[in-house]
């Protein structure tokens, strides 16, 4: 696993959180993109990890020493968990949760690269030494279960959980991961992105968009269908 340093995002508090989650993104651009918003003050958004599409790893926010800044990837969030049979809501996850952007340009339609999947395994794992309290499948979560009533829909449709759970906590169950977007608007989204000329070489993963597409097209499409999905 390839861990690299050098991009820190200004967008953090200097606050040390309690490690009780980890929230899984797309990242809804090009690593480039996405390297430029999360180093833009302005923006005031960030992730503590990227992970590009050939598995390399950017900590953006520190967290892999047992130490995790406060970064701003969750927004309003709140969940509903059982612990020890007991069900409570836990709300605000930046003071809460690592959160880990994989780069895909929408995960809905886009299947994540075998890198991808091997990268987050690792970091996963590493993550579990460091926190105890991720020792438990439920502390792994996506934006869609803790803002899907903001219109979330990442990590997507496209994110295998099952296969994540097998690998990352075997036979401890795979808790249920129910999908935002629904198979309809997907299936709408694909077909405009085809329609464009947009295409994913099958080998390496990448996303093939024609020079007429700006590199925004993808963020402001996203934009676009959790305003649909939005309950707000």
């Amino acid at each position: 696993m390839n861990i690299i340093t050098t991009h820190r995002s200004p967008n953090f508090t200097d606050l040390t959180i309690p490690v009780e989650f980890v929230v899984l993104h797309y990242t809804a651009a090009t690593l480039e993109r996405t390297m430029e918003i999360f180093m833009d003050s302005v923006r005031e958004v960030s992730a503590h990890l990227v992970i590009d599409l050939d598995g390399s790893v950017y900590e953006m926010v520190p967290c892999l020493s047992g130490n995790a800044l406060r970064a701003w990837h969750a927004g309003k969030s709140r969940f509903d968990i059982s612990v020890g049979g007991r069900a409570h809501t836990v709300d605000g996850f930046n003071d809460r949760s690592i959160g880990i952007e994989l780069v895909n340009l929408n995960g809905n339609i886009f299947p994540y690269t075998e890198l991808q999947y091997n990268s987050l395994f690792s970091v996963i794992e590493r993550l579990k030494g460091l926190y105890h309290n991720l020792k438990r499948p439920e502390s792994i979560v996506g934006h869609e279960q803790i803002a899907g009533f903001r219109g979330k829909c990442d990590p997507g449709r496209c994110f295998e959980w099952d296969r994540f759970f097998a690998l990352c906590y075997p036979q401890q169950g795979a808790p249920g991961r129910n999908y935002v977007c629904q198979e309809p608007l997907a299936v709408k989204v694909s077909e405009l992105a085809k329609s464009l000329g947009v295409r994913r070489d099958p080998a390496t993963g990448l996303i093939e968009t024609p020079a007429a597409i700006s590199d925004t097209f993808f963020s402001h499409l996203s934009a676009l269908c959790e305003s649909a999905l939005s309950k707000e």
